[in-house]
């Protein structure tokens, strides 16, 4: 007898197969089990190594035993009429089918199976706000290349790497932002999807995309596994998922591998040669981008809110030690430079945060911005660094000129759309401003987040075209601060003082004591004529973050004229120039700014009246 035949006879095709396939459903279940109870990644590495050694154990053992009545014996002492391998085969032959089925199930169920009613981990489809509206000209159904990137679940043993699965998506995020042919949602949109029970289907109508892309990080010690998913939104299908594990200074491949097999599974035009320089910011240093990621995390603490030393010191060193781990970081440049910028705005929450003199803050901002556009990873964000450091500068032509090339490299970005709307109206090219800002919302998802940021700046220029934007944020999100004071202002430009009374109360019952409920207030208070209530609230005033704005309301238009005065010398020139935002800012009372913007051709409009100010009191002349 042949060997062939022989092997046959004993049956050890048979038990190879056998032992394939309920290997592999034994794998399946150990890499579901052990990823729940969080066993160290070396544990099914082990146990799919002993299943493998144990292929040749059983070929061994099928081909030198024989499964006799009379219990196990070697095959060569049993005599082949007493043989029962035929009918010991059939056994193995219907093992093998009902594997076969086993495994046909799983792959049928992990194909169908709809994400928004079997997520593989829980919480890993983040929540949001209800549907959202269409987007201006929107078509009936969204383009086929779109995507959101969702936050990244924590399922780390602590629970306490929210702020690098964050930093993980944004990243991602980030990187798709900047493949030619994709539609990206932008990350205001998609955070706000965290921890909702919201179907992809449900999520994808109100983002206006057709993919999205869901994911968890679990990290413990310096192992990180990464899971991502590829969902399309129109009916749940799985198009792409795999698991991602490594150390932690693998985290930066991941992303580019996750990029990468997404633009790929999307028929994109990515450019692998291009792909490494899109993430974390040109750096290739895990634990730079891991400093940035928590000063990043760290700005968006309450504490940071209250303006707590304690915490501007701890964004500051984290930032700070990015870029001495990486100093060709451009992205922790940019943040740096960003935040002294932050710090030499009157309007921001960060005015003068720290105790450094006005030159120092302006040293900072220098060093870093330039050390931004020197290291910048594309063009467009060194266009962007240098429009920031024009503006500092007060070299506001230049600061236009380089928005324009800008956007002209990324016409399918809102942010730099709106940056360049501001910026047209800081130098009264208001009829542009209101052009570049209705593209802006062309180009969004007209989610809340994106059109209050529009609307912001789009009532000084056209309050009819900001009321339309307003009412469908609120018709999305009534219970978000910032669109209850963005939208309130905006029913004041517009005449509707009823409707801003109820927005009014709505924002002073969720916050009643901080500057802006106090600036929300006095606008209504003036709107209604209410001057002695108007003056009571300015009374109560403390601090200076918005006492111009408060002023002008007031139609103390001398006093704050004079509250503005120490601003117009050349190192705070920067300070005094950001209130170009404003239609109802008279620059020729400040002769440097005056003679800044002649000297660069720029001629804004007559100053205009903020049309709900009280009555200007001649007693505070």
């Amino acid at each position: 007898m042949s060997l062939f035949a022989e092997l046959k006879r004993r049956n050890v095709f048979r038990v190879g197969a056998a032992y394939v396939v309920i290997g592999w459903l034994l794998l399946q279940v150990a890499d579901v089990l052990l990823d729940n109870f969080g066993a160290p990644d070396w544990v099914f590495k082990s146990f799919a190594a002993l299943l493998i050694l144990g292929l040749p154990l059983a070929l061994f053992l099928a081909w030198a035993f024989e499964l006799t009545p009379e219990g196990v014996k070697r095959a060569e002492d049993v005599v082949e009429s007493d043989s029962i391998t035929p009918r010991t085969g059939k056994r193995v032959d219907r093992l093998i089918v009902v594997a076969l089925v086993a495994v046909i199930g799983i792959l049928v169920a992990e194909r169908f199976w709809s994400a928004g009613d079997a997520d593989q981990e829980e919480g890993m489809t983040v929540g949001a706000p209800a549907a959202e509206t269409e987007p201006v000209d929107a078509p009936d159904a969204p383009v086929e290349k779109s995507i959101a990137v969702l936050p990244f679940a924590d399922f780390s043993p602590g629970a306490d790497q929210g702020w690098f699965a964050d930093g993980l998506a944004e990243e991602i995020l980030n990187a798709l932002a900047r493949t030619p042919d994709l539609k990206v949602a932008s990350r205001t949109a998609t955070f706000a999807f965290r921890d909702t029970s919201q179907s992809p289907a449900e999520i994808g109508a109100a983002l206006n995309v057709a993919h999205i892309l869901e994911g968890s990080v679990r990290r413990a010690a310096d192992q990180i596994r990464v899971t991502a998913q590829l969902i399309r939104t129109s009916d749940g299908y799985h198009i792409w998922s795999e698991n991602f594990d490594g150390s932690i200074q693998d985290a930066i491949a991941i992303q580019e591998q996750i990029a990468f097999q997404i633009a790929r599974a999307l028929k994109t035009a990515m450019d692998p040669d291009a792909l490494a320089e899109m993430l974390a910011g040109g750096t290739r240093s895990v634990e730079a981008w891991e400093a940035l990621l928590k000063a990043q995390a760290l700005l968006q603490e309450p504490s940071v809110i209250d303006l707590k030393p304690a915490a501007i010191e701890r964004i500051l060193a984290s930032a700070q030690r990015a870029v001495e781990v990486d100093p060709g970081f451009s992205q922790a440049h940019g943040f740096m430079a960003n935040f002294w910028q932050q710090q030499m705005t009157p309007v921001s929450a960060f005015y003068a945060a720290t105790d450094l003199a006005p030159a120092e803050v302006r040293a900072r901002f220098d060093k870093h911005i330039e050390d931004a556009i020197r290291t910048a990873g594309s063009e467009a964000e060194r266009l962007a660094f240098q429009a920031d450091r024009a503006w500092v500068q007060a070299l506001y032509a230049d600061r236009i000129a380089y928005l324009r090339e800008a956007v002209a490299l990324r016409p399918e970005q809102t942010g730099i759309h709106v940056q360049l709307g501001r910026a047209l109206i800081e130098v009264g090219e208001y009829g542009e401003a209101r052009d570049i800002l209705m593209k802006a919302v062309a180009l969004g998802r007209g989610t809340a987040p994106e059109l209050v940021t529009v609307y912001q700046f789009l009532h000084r220029v056209d309050a009819e075209a900001a009321l339309g934007l307003s009412d469908r944020a609120l018709e999305t999100d009534a219970g978000s601060l910032q669109v209850l004071y963005q939208s309130h202002r905006v029913l004041l430009y517009a005449g509707k003082l009823e409707r801003a009374a109820d927005l009014a109360r709505a924002y002073v019952l969720r916050d009643a004591d901080s500057e802006f409920s106090h600036m929300l207030q006095l606008r209504q208070a003036c709107a209604e004529g209410r001057q002695g209530d108007a003056d009571a609230i300015y009374a109560r005033l403390d601090g200076d973050v918005i006492r111009w704005l408060m002023l002008k309301t007031l139609g103390r238009d001398a006093e704050a004229r004079e509250f503005l005065r120490p601003l117009d010398t050349p190192a705070r020139l920067y300070a005094l120039s950001t209130f170009l935002a404003y239609p109802f800012f008279t620059p020729d009372d400040y002769p440097l700014l005056a003679d800044t913007l002649a000297r660069q051709g720029i001629q804004r409009p007559l100053p205009t009246r903020i049309p709900f100010a009280c009555e200007e009191d001649p007693g505070h002349e």
